[in-house]
């Protein structure tokens, strides 16, 4: 904030009572303002009445910021905003019995039922109003809602300390931005007054009455588990992106609130589940899940503007930012490790973490997959790891360009491939982040250098550069993968030895060539997060090598990606399938929104059909999909494999755990 705003905001000791004259610069009445929000009234109040100094008090960052320069611009030496919680505010930092008016407009009703012990207007609350209030001074209160207007009005008639008075009138510049909103839907909001009876109107009796009551909860206070300082609401939370960020929010103390479509409709995950058990509430993504405690929203790129929770943040003035933000915040004090690339940077992210940790350097891990065995037997997200060490492991996302926020130490880009974007664009992209790396760059594996021997029936040992390892993986891409963490693990500090050792011992990434089981009739059950060629690509040479015959299932994420590798994925899919093999296609996967649905899954299997593969069809619905691979697994028995994959849909891998008879 530039110094000319700073006139208009604590930054005081908050240690010490306020001195009006010296924050104010001169004498005069004061009036104090609870939430004042965006400050339309306060301001259009303050321009009114230049000789009363106005207090507000508002504790999200943004809200004060704008206040503060409103004031300025306008020249009006009488407001002054606090950035803190009201309540300590008024018990610890006004003095007692110094202000003339208090106003209260629309706080937050809680309305429901369970929450209503969230209501700022409580016993407390009118204990604290009476001992800032000048004897005769007066609360006026607004609310658009009918029981909590009625609970404040039963509240203040049995409460000696105060006594009705007629609501203040106020212009039509003074309105509030909520009150108008209500106004304008032809809503009608109670408004109320109370001015504080003086102490010998109260009466000694009653007054010592209400001291020891004031002191009972302040003993009681210490026997309370004090409230998370910070709330924040994770739109898409059971995204394999977002749920993350959520995770790394409660693994530092905040309050996490979330909302998801997927939860809209009834349904529910194991991550959802993991999270609530951690006391994340889960709203509608209607707005509701957004609260006057909400101090933080987090929303990804795909999470569109007229989003309702957004609206309901924007309109709170609740700052929103993107979850690669969240992540910067979350890393913010390690030391920096992120892994970019087209593919394989969760596989990477997920060794490095593991060998890092297995070091014994304890680090943070933010991935977007789950490594086996890190959700704590499902009692957290195990994309994440919680660590105490100075590195922080960070799986950077191309798709939309957010990679470009990090400036990490170190950096591993796993591969360049068209996805997201073109060719050329991609390689821009890719330029542009690594000149942002500090220290060391693992950049790819060298052409031709490495060596690769299957060791067992999931078992691979491979070599380069004169190093040699093996993992409990198949597939070239996962030996690139971790090469490419073992490398940046000795980097950093790691012992080639120990690095040998905790690659033997990794345990694998969920929906990462996940091996789930066999069929009754013993064909191998895969499940895979793949979704653009390159992985897919990947995936399937790998179960070829290991089954004779396969059947893929495939699901596309959304109707741009496939609108925008179309050909590429026809290409990859007739390239890798062979005779005997089968290829059944679900419908797109239509996370709602204004996407352009005018290209379908029928489109690719056409595609595929031209390029020679003909055995391959689509399938309406994951039901008819488990029909089709019950049959292919009968037909092809224990020298089939079946291969179930795709992104965002969790109905996904809940199919292939249907399909198996017998696990793992």
């Amino acid at each position: 904030m530039e110094a000319d705003y700073r006139s208009h905001v604590f930054s005081g000791d908050i240690t010490k009572r306020l001195d009006y004259d010296a924050a104010f610069g001169r004498g005069g009445r004061v009036e104090l303002d609870i939430g004042c929000g965006m400050g339309r009234f306060i301001l259009a109040r303050a321009a009114a009445h230049p000789e009363v100094r106005f207090l507000g008090i508002e504790r999200l960052k943004p809200r004060v910021e704008k206040i503060a320069r409103r004031a300025s611009r306008r020249g009006l030496d009488n407001v002054f905003v606090i950035r803190l919680e009201a309540t300590y505010v008024l018990k610890y930092l006004l003095p007692p019995h110094s202000v003339d008016r208090i106003y209260l407009f629309f706080p937050d009703p809680w309305p429901k039922r369970r929450h209503a012990a969230h209501r700022v207007f409580n016993d407390e609350f009118r204990s604290l109003v009476w001992g800032c209030l000048a004897p005769g001074g007066d609360i006026q209160v607004a609310t658009d809602s009918d029981d909590y207007f009625a609970d404040m009005a039963r509240q203040m008639a049995a409460d000696d300390r105060f006594e009705p008075v007629p609501p203040v009138a106020r212009t039509e510049e003074e309105r509030t931005n909520f009150e108008l909103i209500f106004l304008g839907q032809g809503l009608q909001p109670h408004y109320a007054g109370f001015r504080a009876r003086t102490a010998d109107e109260i009466g000694g009796e009653s007054l010592a009455r209400h001291a020891a009551e004031d002191r009972a909860r302040d003993e009681a206070f210490w026997n309370e588990e004090m409230p998370h300082g910070e709330s924040v609401h994770v739109i898409g939370i059971g995204g394999v992106g977002m749920s993350a960020v959520a995770q790394g929010y409660l693994d530092r103390g905040a309050e996490v609130t979330g909302s998801d479509r997927l939860a809209d409709t009834g349904d529910t995950t194991a991550v959802l589940e993991a999270l609530k058990a951690q006391g994340v509430r889960i709203f509608p993504q209607d707005g509701s899940g957004i609260g006057e405690a909400t101090t933080k929203v987090v929303a990804s790129t795909a999470i569109e503007a007229d989003n309702r929770d957004l609206v309901a943040a924007r309109a709170r003035g609740i700052e929103t930012i993107h979850r690669s933000a969240a992540i910067e915040e979350l890393a913010a004090g390690h030391r920096l490790i992120a892994v970019a690339g087209t593919s394989g940077k969760s596989t990477t992210t997920a060794m490095l973490g593991w060998i890092l940790a297995y070091a014994g350097l304890d680090p943070v891990v933010l991935n977007g997959a789950s490594v086996v065995g890190w959700d704590d037997g499902g009692r957290r997200v195990g994309s994440v790891r919680r660590g105490e060490g100075e590195w922080c492991v960070i799986e950077a996302d191309e798709s939309d360009r957010s990679f470009l926020r990090f400036h990490p130490e170190c950096a591993i880009v796993t591969n360049e491939s068209a996805d997201h974007f073109d060719e050329a664009e991609t390689h821009a992209l890719f330029a542009a982040f690594k000149k942002q790396v500090s220290g060391t760059l693992v950049d790819g594996v060298p052409a031709g250098e490495m060596t690769i021997v299957r060791a067992g029936p999931w078992r691979t040992h491979f070599s380069c550069r004169g190093r040699d390892y093996s993992i409990p993986l198949l597939g070239e891409h996962n030996c690139m993968d971790a090469w490419q963490a073992a490398e940046m693990a000795i980097a950093v500090g790691v012992d080639y030895a120990v690095a040998r050792r905790a690659l033997l011992a990794f345990p694998g990434v969920e929906r990462r060539l996940q091996r789930v089981g066999r069929t009754s009739e013993g064909a191998l059950v895969i499940d895979d997060y793949g979704h653009n060629p390159a992985k897919l690509g990947a995936a399937m040479r790998t179960v070829a090598e290991v089954a004779p015959r396969m059947a893929v299932l495939w699901r596309p994420h959304g109707y741009g990606p496939l609108r925008h590798m179309l050909d590429a994925l026809a290409d990859c899919f007739a390239a890798e399938l062979r005779a005997g093999d089968r290829l059944f296609l679900l419908p797109v996967y239509d996370a709602g929104g204004t996407a352009d649905r005018t290209i379908h899954s029928e489109t690719l299997a056409a595609a595929v059909a031209e390029r020679g593969f003909t055995s391959v069809e689509t399938v309406g619905s994951l039901e008819a999909a488990e029909a089709a691979l019950r049959a292919f697994s009968a037909e092809a028995g224990g020298e089939g494999a079946c291969l179930v994959a795709g992104a965002r849909d969790p109905g996904l891998p809940r199919l292939a755990r249907r399909l198996c008879a017998s696990r793992g």
